[in-house]
């Protein structure tokens, strides 16, 4: 019987879940499709920008200056460069010597052995 109450209990939750649901939906359908028509009533009249007389003040370029600017910028520019470069050339040099001698040191221990060619 307790089985038979639960399960008429757990119907009757969800059927009124779905009920609240659909009566919620249907209240606010409505109001729902009117907020949506409202952003697009948003128009602004750029006509009556037109109407209105703008003094608009320009600025000239000096030249001059941006030709200093680019020719600083390219300066810094190379001594970067320069840098980068003599510094992975640097580390390349110290990777060649530690590899070298690394070689050199496998080399050497072969030929401290006792003169048999196990080794080859």
């Amino acid at each position: 019987m307790a089985k038979k109450f639960g399960k008429f209990l757990m119907v009757t939750a969800a059927l009124s879940a779905v009920a609240a649901g659909a009566y919620y939906y249907l209240q606010n359908k409505d109001s729902l499709i009117d907020d949506d028509f409202d952003d697009d009533d948003d128009f602004d009249n750029f006509d009556e920008d037109l109407d209105e007389d703008t003094n608009r003040n320009y600025v000239d370029l000096d030249l001059d200056k941006a030709e200093d600017f680019k020719e600083g910028l390219d300066a810094a520019k190379a001594e970067a460069t320069d840098k980068v470069v003599g510094a992975v050339k640097e580390a390349a040099e110290k990777v060649e010597e530690k590899a070298e001698a690394k070689v050199e040191e496998f080399f050497d221990d072969d030929d401290d052995s006792d003169g048999s060619m196990d080794a080859m």
